[in-house]
């Protein structure tokens, strides 16, 4: 039987269920009034602030803060070290709160002798009872050290333990979510990272204060879902339905030309003569300004282009989309919708959907994916056609790392932009140790699944050895009892270099499917040593005997052999001379006998 079909249609069942089943809560047919939210902010004023924000950026970056806050609203700041203080009161946030709270951004200093956390949590979220109904409950924690309210050091883990146990337990039953930002390395990263993943709140460390301004501006967006259109080469559009505008424009450092901005009918106007309709905010790094009934049409800005700029709407016509978890599995298929909304009511009119394109794309860094379509046209895990609801698969392909999601939504008079930012993580830990067994050498595999994404329960892996020609060997994996599951592989049975590959799926904390492929572990083969060959014996060989030298008999003179020689050079030499002599005395009688007959012949003659 041919399972792998069966079980490709249990999950496209299973993907259609998870889509439909959002689209409900999401908006009714008038959908509910959106939720508005109570932010409690909470800001170290420690001695050690003097190093970690040595500029005291914490200001602007709360003014910031305040100026994004929409409308509505309820907000409040605390500062905290050895005591704790509301500088500004908690409050729906309005024009008078938002000047209130600017100048109160002036009572942060770094003169607090300890580091309160405890105290400070408490105090701030006293007042939350019962479920959320109307607001949204969020806390922004911002602190550069650990939890430190005495010297004496048992004091101090008291005071940790009783954060995790009592008031970590009541905000998560509250629903409240707990954004924590560290402006140190030596901050309490665990305890950070503890209080906002179990929350869904966003973590994050920040090297230098010069990014708080950025950071506040993305927790920003997770707490209060703010409508925004996009901003392209820093022009961006306005429909009819818009009411309000707010631009956020980042300087960089150093940076003093001033920001312009150039409305659709091409009036150019800065801080100096902007028009009455128009309120703004310059502080360190950026300027933030709000235009109340902006004109119709293409409006541009001269600035320098940033990322993190944003144009913020308030508008009529709202999109709505599912909200992502703040950490995500790798290999995790996330459900997604998106709904329209006009004065709170669900669009279903098909001259609207059927015009209206969306895509969606994913940032890693400042690498955007390859834009992907998502369509009510009731295929590919989409329910029905036509009926104001958007489907689509999120996530698939993501490595870990922080990711962005964002979707652009474009109509024949209209465009909206949403942005969500979360971090996708490894579901399971996988530790590969040597290990011998029975006295045979191997590795023990051993995958532990990280609870806060997966359900312990759901995980079901496969391993196998991986050859170079592609062969593969299954390995045995049984669950240890305690959630994981554990493997053994006899490095001796293998003949050359092998690949550990394993495979999961499992159901994540969401009730989302997950299922990867993790990377390959090498794992190398113990060969036998090769046979040791005897080695011949070698006879030795006798030395070859050396001659003797011939002695000199005892009759011979030895002594006289060089006067022997002597003689018979000097006796050769004498001959050699006598010869000479001879020959030298015939030749001189000839010639004598030669001239005396030539003159007797002249003689005749004469005569």
């Amino acid at each position: 039987m041919d399972y792998s079909k069966y079980k490709r249609w249990v999950l496209g069942c299973i993907s259609i269920l998870l889509l439909s089943f959002p689209a409900a809560q999401l908006l009714a047919k008038k959908g509910p009034p959106p939720q508005l939210s109570d932010v409690r902010v909470l800001i170290d004023i420690s001695g050690s602030m003097k190093k970690n924000d040595p500029q005291n950026l914490r200001r602007p970056a709360l003014r910031l803060l305040v100026g994004l806050m929409p409308g509505g609203s309820r907000a409040g700041v605390w500062t905290f070290g050895q005591y704790v203080n509301m500088p500004v009161t908690l409050g729906y946030v309005n024009e008078v709160w938002k000047d209130h709270a600017r100048g109160q951004a002036e009572q942060i200093h770094s003169r607090g002798l300890f580091t309160d956390i405890e105290a400070v949590l408490n105090r701030a979220t006293k007042d939350w009872v019962g479920e959320p109904s109307r607001f949204r409950r969020d806390v922004i924690l911002l602190t550069d050290g650990m939890v430190d309210l005495s010297k004496d050091t048992e004091k101090n883990t008291a005071s940790r333990k009783r954060i995790l146990s009592n008031i970590l337990p009541r905000l998560k039953k509250l629903g409240a979510r707990i954004h924590t930002i560290a402006l140190s390395e030596r901050a309490d990263h665990d305890l950070m990272k503890e209080l906002s993943s179990a929350t869904n709140g966003w973590y994050e460390q920040v090297d230098s204060a010069d990014r708080l301004q950025r950071v506040f501006l993305r927790i920003f967006e997770k707490v209060s879902k703010p409508d925004t259109v996009p901003l392209k080469d820093n022009a961006f559009r306005i429909d009819d339905r818009i009411k309000e505008a707010t631009l956020l424009i980042f300087k960089s450092k150093g940076s003093s030309k001033p920001t312009k901005v150039i409305s659709p009918s091409g009036k150019v106007f800065d801080i100096h003569n902007a028009p009455k309709s128009i309120s703004w905010h310059q502080d360190e790094g950026y300027d933030l300004l709000t235009i109340s009934r902006p004109e119709r049409g293409e409006w541009r800005i001269q600035a320098e282009v940033d990322p993190d700029n944003r144009v913020m709407v308030v508008t009529d016509l709202r999109m709505h989309t599912t909200d992502l978890a703040s950490q995500v599995s790798v290999g995790e298929r996330l459900p997604f919708i998106i709904q329209f909304s006009d004065h709170g009511k669900k669009i279903t009119r098909a001259d609207f959907l059927k015009v209206v394109e969306i895509k969606s794309e994913h940032k890693i860094g400042d690498i955007y994916s390859e834009p992907r379509p998502i369509r009510d046209d009731g295929k590919s895990g989409d329910k029905e056609a036509l009926d104001g609801t958007f489907s689509a698969i999120v996530g698939e392909g993501l490595k870990p790392g922080r990711s962005e999601l964002l979707i652009v939504a474009e109509g024949k008079t209209f465009v909206r932009e949403r942005r969500q930012a979360f971090e996708v993580m490894l579901p399971v830990k996988l530790n590969v140790n040597k290990k011998n067994q029975n006295g045979k050498k191997g590795v023990e595999i051993v995958l532990q699944p990280d609870e806060k994404l997966i359900k312990r329960d759901s995980l079901n892996p496969a391993a196998w050895c991986e050859a170079g020609d592609g062969q593969r060997a299954g390995i045995i994996l049984t669950p240890d009892g305690i959630g994981g599951w554990r493997g053994w592989v006899d490095r001796s049975t293998l003949t050359e270099q092998q690949q550990l590959r394993v495979r999961i799926t499992a159901t994540s904390q969401k009730g989302n499917w997950v299922e990867l492929e993790l990377d390959p572990v090498i794992i190398e083969a113990v060969l036998p040593p090769p046979p040791v060959l005897p080695v011949p014996e070698k006879k030795p060989v006798p030395p070859k005997p050396q001659k003797k030298p011939e002695e000199p008999k005892e009759s011979e003179d030895t002594s006289g052999g060089w006067m022997k020689s002597a003689l018979l050079f000097a006796g050769g030499n004498l001959v050699i001379i006598i010869l000479g002599a001879t020959g030298y005395w015939f030749y001189k009688k000839r010639k004598g006998d030669d001239l005396v007959q030539l003159l007797d012949e002249d003689d005749e003659v004469d005569s």
